[in-house]
């Protein structure tokens, strides 16, 4: 059995699609499965021991020349211009990172069908990436997709950023569809790293998995962590923002505002500042979350799923800013459904409200309460090895 997995690619810090991709593939690998990526390199990447990755190129924003894009979407990101813009939909995201732009689709299909043909799956796996979805049905490979609530056109779409994928379907003779999103519901069986209670979905074909995550092994993403104290219970504070919701410059002026020189140990998780040490005040690139989440009274993030869920699996309340984007802000509100955190409006992100906030979740011991109880329902579904278990039995 042979599985070829693609992630969705974006020169934007999306930790979320590439995580669950490579720890699929690390459990397939694990199984016995023979498996092989086709991920484009951008800064999410990294190596997979004994993988072999074939090229698949990054989309660049809003399908620019890449000269331009890789000069401009940078200051963007520092100016803050980007977490300005309104995400109504999952279309937009796709518009947005060039993911759904008519040359890229046309350059990625291809690249894919050739890892296809070299590599001969039994099935391709799609963690959101439409030109995987494209390429199996080209190809005539069964599908297997990775999917959620918001990212329904049930839930939200807009059509209008569709031209480039209609014009690329009508010319490859595939079905027409009205919304890029349609393409979601071409997989012959789709995924869900949640449960029904946070991402309500009734579709024949939709298994929900729980959490991905081994949690015997520790975190995907673990890196160094020198400046972590073992000796400290749950006195940390996890911040980890992504990207697209609030500039690293600004979360770390306001973070910094909020909690230096108090009782906390404060870690800040963003590709886009530099390590350093400001008092009870770190930053790196990377933390090894598995880690942080045991030792941490609080997690403050965008409201991506992955972390939504890595709060959830370790029993840690959530202070959530999803700024302008519809998927963050679905998971914030699930959050605050079942009381297991609060939503941070953008225009509150500033130190003092930061703080407030923080000291009612961190001293209210039901939010901890209720994040351990959907904890434990995510860890019970069996995660990865349901995905497993489905390809094994074809």
């Amino acid at each position: 059995m042979n599985v070829l997995v693609c992630s969705m690619s974006a020169m934007a810090e999306t930790a979320g699609p590439y995580g669950r991709a490579r720890a699929l593939v690390e459990a397939l690998k694990a199984s016995g499965i023979d498996v092989a990526t086709c991920m484009a390199e951008d800064i999410n990447y990294k190596p997979i021991d004994g993988i072999k990755n074939y090229y698949l190129n990054v989309p660049m924003p809003l399908g620019l020349p890449k000269p331009i894009a890789t000069r401009t979407f940078p200051i963007a990101q520092k100016l803050g211009i980007i977490e300005r813009k309104n995400v109504g939909s999952f279309e937009d995201v796709l518009h947005f990172t060039g993911n759904i732009d008519y040359k890229y689709l046309c350059e990625s299909v291809a690249n894919i069908r050739k890892a296809i043909n070299d590599f001969n799956p039994d099935i391709i796996y799609s963690e959101f990436n439409i030109s995987a979805i494209l390429a199996s049905k080209l190809e005539n490979k069964r599908l297997y997709a990775t999917i959620s609530y918001p990212t329904q056109t049930e839930y939200a779409s807009n059509p209008k950023y569709a031209k480039g994928l209609k014009k690329f379907l009508r010319e490859n003779n595939l079905p027409d569809v009205n919304s890029s999103l349609d393409l979601f519901n071409w997989a012959d069986k789709s995924f869900v790293p949640s449960i029904y209670e946070l991402e309500p979905i009734d579709k024949d074909n939709v298994t929900f998995c729980g959490t991905w995550k081994n949690l015997n092994e520790g975190s995907v993403f673990k890196e160094n962590d020198e400046n972590m104290d073992s000796t400290d219970e749950r006195n940390a504070i996890l911040v980890y923002m992504g990207s697209g919701t609030i500039s690293p410059n600004k979360m770390f002026k306001e973070i910094k505002d909020a909690f230096i020189g108090t009782e906390y140990q404060v870690y800040i998780a963003s590709l886009g500042l530099e390590k350093s040490d400001f008092d009870n005040i770190h930053i790196d690139k990377r933390w090894d979350f598995s880690k942080l989440l045991n030792e941490s009274v609080l997690f403050i993030n965008h409201g991506g799923q992955n972390s939504v869920v890595d709060g959830f699996i370790y029993g840690v309340p959530q202070l959530i800013c999803p700024g302008r984007v519809f998927e963050r802000i679905y998971n914030g509100k699930s959050v605050e459904k079942v009381d297991a955190g609060k939503i941070l409006e953008i225009t509150d992100f500033k130190g003092e409200i930061i703080k407030s906030e923080s000291e009612k979740i961190i001293k209210d011991d039901s939010f901890r309460n209720n994040s351990k109880s959907i904890g434990d329902k995510l860890k019970s579904l069996n995660g990865i090895d349901l995905i497993i278990d489905s390809i094994k039995k074809g």
